[in-house]
């Protein structure tokens, strides 16, 4: 059989090739219909179309001939480049190099030779397995004038925005910051590239964060206005009080997009509103003890009168007495209670702002030392044998200027104190520190700035409640068992004394975890004067002087003669400044020695100021029971001599008048 098809083969064949051509016929149309409607599509747009190929342009859109001004025919092998301006040729070969399909921005330029901004986006495709380049560019200047515009309105508003002195930002519907003007970047201290874009978990303190992105959405939910006080932290880390007004602002559709607000900063005002508050309070405290002060000081002067007598006789009697008299160890008792009296009375005075006469320096670690040597000390740690004392005390510790006795007075109430609060055992803490403060702390006392020697003194033990912490330095509040311990005036003496030496107390207690106290004292440069050995009183006889005691009450001036005379001097006595100045216009004497305080009648200063008008040079020195007060200062100023505070001791009187008569 030869290899030649059979009849039928052919017929088949022939039946395969006319159905091949007629489905051929049939693509081929509907390639040229889709031609024609995506010619007339491309027509449609608002974008020129080109389609290139190699670089080259093969066919342009109806559009691109009314924007760039080429027919079709003229359009045709020019360069994708030769519609646009040669600046952005560049731009243009980088993207079609990179195959990027993103769209971008350039400037066109028509066959006439203007020029406009466009868009530009472009994809690679494959016909007839060719790549072909199709471009769209748009004409977008009318969005450029638009944005001009906007431009032009946003440069405004935020010349406006500027122009308002205090802090003002905005945000967008999720809270981002959009913008804020130059007070507020200056408030904050952040810069543009620090808050755009960010929410306020990006720049607010963690502890602040959750309650402003609260309030933004509270707005954006409610819309309206807000109004409320609110705390930031700047740059610095500084943190700053704020009142923050809030508003939203809408769209053209009335559709919330962003809000705007200010702050203003109020930390000034806060501060001062809680420094009056303080104030206030400090006021109400100092009144109250003023008042109480008043009443104490009072009784004191009055008591001190008393306790001269018991004081001063049994010395003076004890003097003439041998060591082994019967009488001597009576007479040492009532001399003893005495003085133990007229401690109490210091407190008393100390309290009234009328106790301390701050003239000697001192160094607190001395007086810490002493006192942890005394009698009163030592029974302490007998009745809490089960309380450790602990000292920490700077060695270069700064001197002050004040008063030992009542230092020493009031380190032992607060470590008393402190004992009484550990009763089951426990540890006293006694430290001392230089401190320079260079800004006011805020505490139980706004400290002021300055250098100052700190005594610090902790317990681990029950603490003080915010409300009795307001009482414990008034006089005879306690929640001691009243004769037990003390006199109830501890803490008040405390309070005092720091006060009279110009110093501030502040306090740190957690109940059940214990307290702290800080006295802070002002320090001084000198140094601590050594102290005179005691002497004989053969030292400070006198030589028969005239002295002219000068006191409104009959005790004092018997007191005060009985010891002059056993200190060999001549003394005259009156009861009034009246009554001196009557006596020394007829007589004269060496030393007045003047009472300070008499009633009725002139004061000591009074009749000071009289008697110098008499006699110019006439020598004085003045007394009281109260401590060194202005009246005093300024009858020294005038020319008087020392003062001496009653009750005396023999060697005292006699020491200081045998100084003012040389």
């Amino acid at each position: 059989m030869s290899g030649r098809p059979t009849y039928e083969e052919l017929e088949k064949r022939v039946k395969e090739l006319e159905k091949y051509e007629s489905e051929w016929n049939q693509a081929d149309q509907t390639y040229r219909e889709s031609g024609e409607k995506y010619k007339s599509f491309s027509d449609a747009t608002f974008e020129a179309i080109f389609v290139s190929e190699q670089g080259l342009c093969i066919g342009q859109n109806k559009n691109a001939e009314r924007m760039f001004g080429y027919t079709f025919k003229e359009a045709l092998s020019r360069m994708a480049t030769d519609w646009i301006h040669p600046e952005y040729h560049s731009i243009v070969k980088q993207h079609i190099l990179s195959g990027d399909e993103n769209p971008y921005e350039a400037v066109a330029i028509r066959k006439n030779g203007s020029t406009f901004p466009c868009e530009i986006q472009a994809l690679m495709t494959v016909q007839k397995g060719k790549p072909i380049r199709v471009t769209a560019l748009r004409d977008i200047i009318e969005r450029k004038n638009a944005e001009k515009v906007i431009a032009k309105k946003e440069r405004f508003l935020n010349s406006l925005i500027n122009a308002i002195p205090i802090p003002v930002f905005y945000k967008d519907r999720e809270g981002i910051y959009q913008g804020f003007n130059d007070a507020f970047e200056a408030f904050m201290g952040i810069s543009r590239e620090q808050l755009i874009g960010k929410s306020v978990f990006d720049i607010s303190p963690k502890e602040f964060a959750p309650t402003h992105y609260a309030k933004d959405t509270e707005l954006f939910d409610s819309g309206g206005i807000q109004h409320y006080e609110s705390r930031v932290k700047n740059a610095k880390d500084e943190m700053r009080d704020v009142v923050v007004d809030k508003s939203v602002y809408t769209d053209s559709n009335g559709k919330i997009i962003g809000l705007i607000g200010t702050m203003l900063d109020i930390t000034t005002r806060k501060k001062a509103e809680k420094e009056k508050e303080h104030l206030e309070k400090r006021l109400v405290r100092m009144e109250k003890m003023e008042a109480l002060g008043l009443l104490a000081g009072g009784v004191a002067h009055d008591l001190n009168n008393v306790l001269s007598g018991i004081v001063s006789y049994p010395e003076l009697l004890m003097m003439g007495l041998p060591n082994d008299h019967r009488f001597r160890k009576p007479l040492d008792l009532i001399y003893s209670s005495g003085l133990k009296a007229s401690a109490i009375v210091n407190d008393l005075l100390t309290l009234a702002r009328r106790g301390v006469m701050a003239t000697e320096i001192v160094n607190l670690n001395n007086i810490i030392m002493d006192y942890l040597k005394s009698p009163e000390h030592y029974k302490l740690l007998s009745d809490y044998n089960n309380v450790v004392i602990e000292i920490n005390l700077n060695q270069n510790l700064t001197n002050i200027k004040g008063s030992e006795i009542h230092l020493r007075t009031t380190i032992m109430n607060l470590v008393l104190n402190a004992a009484e609060a550990q009763a089951s055992g426990g540890k006293v803490i006694i430290s001392t520190e230089n401190q320079n403060i260079d800004k006011p702390i805020e505490g139980y006392e706004s400290i002021k700035e300055g250098e100052f020697a700190v005594v610090i003194i902790e317990d681990k033990g029950i603490g003080i409640n915010a409300k009795d912490l307001q009482k414990i330095f008034e006089p005879f509040y306690t929640k001691k068992i009243m004769g037990r311990s003390g006199t109830g005036l501890g803490m008040a003496v405390v309070w005092g004394t720091v006060q009279d030496h110009y110093g501030y107390i502040n306090i740190e207690s957690i109940e059940n975890k214990g307290t702290k106290f800080y006295l802070y004292f002002p320090i001084v440069r000198q140094q601590i004067e050594k102290g005179h050995e005691p002497l004989f009183i053969e030292q400070y006889l006198g030589n028969g002087e005239i002295i002219l005691i000068v006191d409104d009450v009959e005790e004092q001036r018997q007191i005060a003669k009985s010891i002059l005379k056993h200190l060999n001097y001549k003394v005259e006595t009156v009861s009034s400044g009246e009554e001196s100045v009557e006596y020394l216009k007829n007589n004269s004497c060496d030393l007045v020695l003047l009472d300070m305080i008499m009633d009725p009648g002139i004061d000591g200063l009074e009749t000071y100021k009289q008697i110098i008008s008499l006699k110019p040079d006439q020598k004085v020195i003045i007394v009281s029971g109260f401590s060194e007060s202005e009246r005093v200062k300024e009858a020294q100023k005038l020319g008087a001599g020392q003062y001496i505070k009653k009750p005396y001791s023999v060697e005292k009187i006699g020491i200081t008048i045998k100084e003012e008569l040389k």
